[in-house]
């Protein structure tokens, strides 16, 4: 039998949701990011939890670290891709010297990613600037703020919260002309210009092989906590006409998809 359990946006919920899976004894909780993650943690030392593609889990105090996590926490990690994504902005966008980031903080991975993306902004020679999203009031100050910055293009971090919101933020980036880059492939094949970041359906398959494990006699604390191996790189053609760009041949050949 599984016990689900949806915020449906309200974040707040988390702990409440949390209380009553614990309370309903099940054997094992399965929570995708960082966020919920630390909620059913709060909520239980005892009852085993697989987190799934959660960012930073080690400096959220979720485990001890990947390789032995100890407690009652393992699962799957992200890593940041900030630098990769600035890369590929670079590539799209050559005159780029201003860069605008959108993020949520209270994302456990927020600063790692922002230090990733200022270190790869150095070595580019782009100022970077930082526009936060952590209430759904947030966004239209967040999207003041960027259209003062004038930047040259857009970095969206994944984020659960954003993705609830990735139709306002599409709109907001085809509105204001800019070339934006995500880490979670769907917002390109909504409308987004390009998106890489780790293949998300992996996450799954990795956590039903924790969950298998752990229902046949294992300890969270003895599984490593893995990270991803694959990857994709999508890439929407026509928001790239709509925005006057030309795809250079050499990311149109690493792209995994392509959006006509």
């Amino acid at each position: 039998m599984i016990e689900e359990r949806f915020t449906e946006g309200h974040q707040e919920r988390r702990a409440e949701l949390a209380r009553e899976l614990v309370a309903s004894k099940v054997d094992i909780i399965v929570t995708p990011s960082v966020a919920t993650s630390t909620a059913a943690r709060q909520a239980t030392s005892t009852i085993p939890i697989v987190m799934v593609h959660a960012g930073d889990p080690v400096g959220a105090g979720l485990i001890a670290s990947l390789g032995r996590p100890g407690g009652n926490v393992t699962g799957t990690t992200n890593l940041s891709y900030a630098g990769k994504q600035i890369g590929l902005v670079r590539e799209l966008v050559p005159r780029t010297v201003k860069l605008a980031i959108l993020l949520n903080p209270s994302n456990a991975n927020a600063r790692t990613y922002v230090t990733d993306a200022m270190e790869a902004g150095r070595k580019f020679n782009i100022s970077i600037s930082v526009a936060e999203v952590a209430r759904a009031e947030d966004f239209p100050n967040a999207f003041a703020m960027i259209r003062d910055m004038r930047p040259d293009a857009l970095l969206v971090m994944g984020d659960p919260f954003v993705g609830e919101h990735r139709a306002e933020v599409i709109a907001f980036a085809a509105g204001a002309r800019l070339p934006a880059s995500y880490d979670l492939p769907n917002m390109a094949r909504e409308g987004g210009l390009i998106a890489y970041g780790p293949l998300l359906a992996e996450h799954y398959v990795m956590a039903a092989g924790y969950v298998d494990k752990i229902l046949k006699g294992a300890k969270p604390a003895d599984l490593p906590v893995e990270q991803p191996t694959r990857f994709e790189l999508v890439i929407n053609s026509k928001t790239a006409q709509a925005l006057g760009l030309t795809i250079p041949k050499t990311v149109l050949l690493r792209a995994d998809e392509v959006i006509q």
